[in-house]
């Protein structure tokens, strides 16, 4: 799962567009969000990284098995609110 395509699907349910989000675009989006994570990664111990990596793809399993409509609830709330 892409999360930049799923936000970019929610957007118009939420009446916004990418700049709400401090983004150009989706792909700036994406690499504003991939730049953030290199960041936080780099701080993390090594003993930290499998477990952090293990709940970004929980998290991203998650979203994908979600209605598209909770799926964007969820989204929400992690970017917007």
């Amino acid at each position: 799962m892409d999360v930049a395509v799923s936000v970019e699907t929610c957007l118009p349910e939420w009446g916004l567009s990418w700049e709400a989000l401090g983004a150009d675009s989706r792909k700036d989006w994406r690499t504003r969000c991939q730049n953030e994570w290199d960041e936080v990664r780099s701080g993390l111990e090594g003993r930290e990284i499998p477990a952090s990596e293990d709940q970004c793809t929980d998290a991203t399993d998650d979203l994908a098995a979600m209605e598209p409509a909770g799926a964007c609830d969820e989204l929400r709330a992690l970017y917007l609110d």
